[in-house]
């Protein structure tokens, strides 16, 4: 039997405005007021705009030089390209010890090319489930903004640079052995260079060095600076001392470092 409907009556299909309705819309406005107004709040916006300011003064001091290089450095074998011992591969999980492997590339470059301009970055691999210890941290790599090598370094080398045409790679080839010009020329010379390191060695998948496009400085940049999500990642994700972005000044109140 169906219902009568009376010509003039109004049937409600929805809730939007009832009494109860705006008072629970009343009410989440309220609380969203007192959350925005909380110191806890207000110090998380104050956290990101800083955080933005310098991660885009990072850039833009990265950038002012040009970086022509992006080099990704992995330390998961021995310097001969052989597997690390248990003692060896921990030591991958200490940001010291990898602030110190850059500090040792930065010197080879230095005797070999020059002052060339720098910038570090630190990432972590993904991390892992271990089926006894459960989640583990992954171990890091770095990411190195290299900037242009000046002719001069090639055509008048030192003595360290020199010394790099007759290091064998992990094939037993050398670069004297099938020189090359030009452009390509100077990377092999840079990863003969970085090959010194012990960390990265001769394993072929411990190096990779890329040429950065005129247009893609910007990206490349930005990928570098991916893990930085909070004030801390600045001094953990970025390696200040081994570094061309800054003049070495702490701030009194927080300890970070200054780009000024």
């Amino acid at each position: 039997m169906k219902c009568a409907v009376h010509p003039h009556e109004v049937r409600r299909t929805s809730t939007e405005g009832t009494p109860d309705a705006i008072t629970t819309a009343l009410s989440n406005a309220t609380k969203y007021m007192f959350l925005i107004d909380t110191d806890a709040y207000i110090q998380k916006v104050e956290e990101s705009r800083h955080l933005n300011t310098m991660k885009n003064l990072i850039t833009n001091r990265t950038l002012g030089w040009e970086p022509k290089y992006f080099i990704t450095c992995f330390y998961g074998r021995s310097v001969d390209g052989g597997f690390l011992t248990p003692d060896a591969y921990r030591k991958r999980w200490d940001r010291e010890q990898v602030r110190h492997t850059h500090r040792i590339i930065r010197g080879h470059i230095h005797k070999c090319f020059g002052s060339v301009p720098m910038f570090w970055t630190i990432e972590r691999h993904d991390s892992k489930e271990h089926p006894v210890w459960g989640e583990m941290k992954g171990s890091f790599h770095s990411h190195l903004y290299l900037g242009e090598i000046d002719d001069a370094a090639i055509d008048d080398p030192t003595k360290y640079l020199k010394a790099l045409y007759f290091k064998k790679d992990y094939f037993g080839y050398s670069i004297n052995s099938n020189r090359v010009n030009g452009s390509n020329l100077k990377t092999e010379l840079l990863d003969a260079c970085i090959r010194q390191s012990k960390w990265v060695g001769l394993f072929p998948d411990s190096l990779d060095i890329k040429i950065i496009k005129r247009d893609g400085r910007m990206p490349t940049v930005h990928y570098g600076l991916k893990q930085i999500k909070e004030e801390d990642d600045l001094n953990n994700g970025i390696d200040w001392d081994n570094s061309d972005l800054k003049n070495k000044r702490r701030s009194k109140t927080n300890e970070k470092f200054l780009l000024v």
